[in-house]
């Protein structure tokens, strides 16, 4: 297993030192950065706390809200070090990153992004502007070391939920369902180009046609009728026709929580809010998907000045060494699942035990012109 995690950190690393002058034409001052980082390198805590007091202020881009917690259980064991959190959405995050390397400005120094839309991935982590760091004792404990090469922490999914005031339980089978005029306006999702999460689902179905189809004529007893469009296109035409788009989850959460909406597709980690009395529930049974798989990374921002801090705070978020530490507790609740093999899931029901699909991100990469079109049309047809 040690030669296994070796090899993981060490491909992970040279890969990164390739891939930024060749994408960006940036001089080989980067790979000296990375050398100086020595992202490799066995280091305690304790360690990295004796230099990190030595450096400034660690900045955080965050797409979650639970990283503000991160930092204040940070701050605590770690008296005298500092962190900000700048809370932004996905693509102005990444756009941040890009702008921030483009200016040769430092401003960010760990970065923390769901990855699947495949964005973070092709503009961000494959051109190495955020390279991974996962030290060997921790790497040891993760679920699937070898495949990790982004910093997954956590899992979490895209789902649909249930007003559970108005329905003791979900009333509805299969997906189709939803494109029913009864539900015209009672349906509430983030706008997917606002959201990765909520566009590696939208787009994520261009890869699981078959299935999609499997599901109508399980529903209507024929095949769908699509025309020249896709499947999915059909779809998500169809069932726009109910859907108010709304600018996050946290909006979703709100129309449910207050009874506007009877369905509303938003991230799982919603979940824990059932504990300060909103009246939502997940939907786990659904004729094809409930939703899609998707999962938290942490990395270190290229150039980052603050290096040490930076790879003292990742620690923190995962828990430290033997998994006990405060960083993760904030992103072990209900929702959301370990990639850790020592650390239970948040989530009484298992990942395997809800009908989820992994959205492909070499579809939706090759696909991204198109997505963005259609979705743009489909907005433009809502306004």
């Amino acid at each position: 297993m040690k030669r296994m995690i070796t090899k993981f950190i060490s491909v992970s690393l040279a890969a990164a030192m390739m891939l930024v002058p060749a994408a960006c034409g940036r001089t080989t001052e980067e790979d000296v950065w990375l050398e100086k980082a020595g992202l490799d390198k066995e280091e305690t805590a304790e360690e990295l706390y004796e230099k990190a007091l030595q450096e400034n202020v660690l900045v955080v881009y965050t797409v979650s809200t639970r990283a503000t917690q991160t930092k204040e259980a940070f701050e605590a064991v770690y008296p005298g070090l500092c962190v900000e959190i700048k809370d932004l959405r996905s693509p102005d995050l990444v756009d941040a990153l890009e702008e921030n390397y483009r200016s040769g400005h430092s401003d960010c120094d760990v970065v923390i992004c769901n990855d699947n839309s495949g964005e973070f991935k092709e503009r961000i982590a494959d051109t190495g502007i955020a390279v991974p760091y996962l030290p060997s004792d921790i790497a040891a404990k993760m679920k699937d070391p070898e495949s990790n090469t982004m910093g997954s922490f956590t899992y979490e999914a895209e789902m649909l939920f249930y007003n559970s005031e108005k329905y003791a339980e979900c009333p509805i089978e299969n997906i189709w369902e939803l494109t029913d005029e009864k539900y015209k306006d009672r349906i509430y999702m983030p706008n997917p180009l606002h959201s990765f999460s909520t566009y590696a689902f939208c787009g994520g179905l261009l890869g699981e046609e078959d299935k999609l189809a499997e599901a109508y004529r399980d529903l209507y007893g024929c095949a769908p009728e699509t025309g020249d469009a896709s499947v999915s296109a059909f779809f998500w035409k169809s069932v726009s026709e109910n859907i108010i788009f709304t600018n996050s989850s946290d909006e979703v959460l709100e129309a449910l929580g207050s009874g506007s909406a009877d369905f509303g597709f938003m991230v799982s980690s919603k979940l824990r809010f059932i504990n300060l009395g909103y009246d939502i529930a997940p939907v786990y049974r659904l004729k094809p998907f409930s939703g899609c798989r998707t999962s938290y990374s942490a990395m270190i921002v290229r150039n980052s000045e603050n290096i040490n801090s930076a790879k003292l705070f990742i620690r923190f978020l995962y828990g430290e060494s033997d998994g006990s530490g405060e960083g993760y507790k904030p992103f072990s609740t209900g929702g959301t699942w370990s990639a850790r093999t020592d650390i239970p899931d948040g989530n009484d029901v298992p990942l395997d035990d809800i009908d989820l699909f992994v959205p492909d991100q070499d579809v939706l990469i090759k696909n991204r012109e198109y997505l963005e079109n259609f979705w743009t049309g489909v907005l433009e047809s809502k306004a």
